[in-house]
This record gives structure tokens, sequence and C-alpha cells, in this order.
């Protein structure tokens, strides 16, 4: 088995050897009962650009919250130092308030997530406006990146990212799946669950943050009082409510059902590179 196949075998038991389809089919399976979709970025956008101060400043923390990290990366791998990469984020989301650059935007030509990467990388390019920007004190209410990084997250940084356009992705796809391990530890949590989640995070996800040897379902029943077979069940259904929560996340990125398999597809292509 090649590393690429080998990778997204581990992403949590959900993609094995690269079937991506197969993940897809199962959460729309699940969500076939349909419904509305909640406010997308680029609903979030159309507040940014034509929205009340209140409604911009509103629209423009969280998705701030969502892609500063992407920005961030993007901007360091461009070969900025930290500090520098720090002043131009938050100059980024800045310039949606103050500007009408990005009036011609349109949710028909394309992801939210390629638009932005579009926006960005125009805005790296004009060195003389990115530096004059750097200097510029932040627009009053937004948000502090130093307030972002401080807070406490898992993150799945890669160590072979080349490119910027890489970087941008995979830190996009690892606050994604950061968010939703946030979620279901939550949800296990308000539903006494409490081993359903240890299983999961010990089997699934500490092999792939410290590159460490799974333990044995046997290992994990025990530390729990359960047999294999049981703690293999609670292994299952704290899977299943991930790919629920995964649904939902990415359904704030997407405009449809077949986006949002479109989406799910290519974060777990991202993160198995």
């Amino acid at each position: 088995m090649d590393k690429r196949s080998e990778r997204s075998e581990r992403w949590f038991g959900l993609a094995p050897r690269g079937e991506y389809e197969i993940v897809c089919a199962m959460m729309k399976a699940m969500h076939s009962g349909g419904g509305a979709f909640p406010t997308t970025d680029w609903g979030l956008f159309v507040d940014i650009r034509g929205g009340r101060p209140a409604a911009k400043l509103a629209a423009l923390d969280i998705l701030a919250r969502r892609y500063w990290k992407p920005v961030f990366r993007f901007l360091q791998f461009s070969g900025k130092d930290e500090e520098s990469a720090k002043d131009l984020t938050q100059a980024f989301f800045a310039e949606w308030i103050e500007s009408n650059a990005f009036a011609k935007a349109d949710e028909q030509k394309g992801r939210f997530r390629s638009f932005m990467l579009a926006s960005l990388k125009r805005f790296a390019a004009n060195e003389h406006r990115a530096d004059q920007a750097q200097k510029r004190r932040p627009a009053a209410g937004l948000l502090s990146l130093d307030e972002l990084m401080d807070d406490p997250e898992i993150a799945f940084e890669p160590a072979d990212v080349r490119t910027p356009d890489m970087a941008f992705d995979r830190a996009w796809a690892s606050e994604v799946v950061g968010r939703v391990l946030k979620h279901l530890e939550m949800e296990c949590r308000n539903k006494a669950q409490y081993a359903h989640f240890d299983i999961f995070f010990r089997r699934l996800i500490q092999p792939i943050l410290h590159g460490m040897e799974a333990p044995s379902m046997a290992e994990l029943g025990q530390k729990h009082g359960l047999t294999e077979r049981q703690s293999g069940n609670l292994l299952e259904t704290a899977k299943r409510t991930f790919r629920r929560l995964l649904d939902e996340e990415v359904r704030l990125y997407a405009a449809s059902d077949s986006e949002v398999t479109e989406e799910v597809r290519e974060l777990f292509a991202i993160l198995s590179q």
C-alpha cells in the first residue's frame, strides 16, 4: 500500500484506501431527509459586502475565525515571518470591510474557498499595498489574531507542505476537522459517552497526532471494563457521530448537497497528501 493510501485509511477509518465516494455516500444516506442549509460562507460574505456596519463586523468575525489559519499559513509559506504574516492576515480581513474590491463576487462561479484563495493571492501580490496594510491598525471591532492563536486546538500540520496553496488547503482541512472533534467531544460529554470519545480519540486521533501505533481494541476495552467487541461497537457509534458532525460543519462551506459531497471528498484528499 502506498503512503497516500495508507494515510487515507488511517483518517478516522472513514476513507479506506482512497474510497472517498463510499464515505460521501454514507454521509448522504444519513442525511437524506434534506433540510435548509445554515448561513453559508457566501451568505456571510453578502452581509460583509452590503450589510449594516454591525452585521458586517459580525459576519467578518465568523469568516475570520473559519479562515484566519489558512490565510496565515499561506502568507507564512509565501516567505513572511510570523509577525508580518499575522499583520497581513488581519489587514486582509480588514480590507473586506473597507473596500468594495469584492463587489462582483458571485457564488455561482465556484466555491467560496477558491474565491478566498484567489482574493488572497491578489492581495499578497501587491507588495506595496501589503506593506501599507501591514502598518495599518485593524478595523475597530475586528478580532485579534493573538487571541485566536492562544486558543488551544488540535492541529494536523504536515511536514511535507511545499507550496502556499498546499498550506492554505491543509490548514483549512485541519481547522474543519479540529472543530468537528471539539463538537464530538462536547456531544459525547453531554450524553455521558465518555468511553465513546476516549476510544475514538485513542484509536484514531492520537496515532495521527503523535505518529504512534494505535492501541488494539482489546487494550481499549480493558481500560473501560469492556470486551473487545463492546469497545468496537462504541468506536463505530463515535465514528457515525463524527460523520454526522462533519457533514453539518461542511454545510457551512457549501451551497448544495452535491457541493457537500465534493468538499468532504476533497477534505479527505487534502489530509491524505
